[in-house]
């Protein structure tokens, strides 16, 4: 199995936590107090959901560097 990381472009993510919320392997976390959602390393499976709800196109997933 591939691992997988998702990058986050800080400069076009607006904290909304919409890739949060839709992630269901749990690799991003985001709270009200957080302005940025962050990583959870290694759960990222690399589905793409973050991607294709991302409003403002801020994230890119990869395999993981190794």
């Amino acid at each position: 199995m591939t691992p997988w990381a998702w990058l986050l472009d800080t400069g076009q993510c607006v904290g909304c936590g919409v890739c949060a919320d839709v992630c269901d392997s749990t690799a991003i976390i985001m709270t009200r107090a957080m302005p940025l959602p962050e990583p959870v390393v290694g759960n990222c499976t690399g589905c793409l959901d973050c991607v294709r709800e991302c409003p403002t196109g801020a994230i890119v997933v990869r395999p993981e560097a190794a």
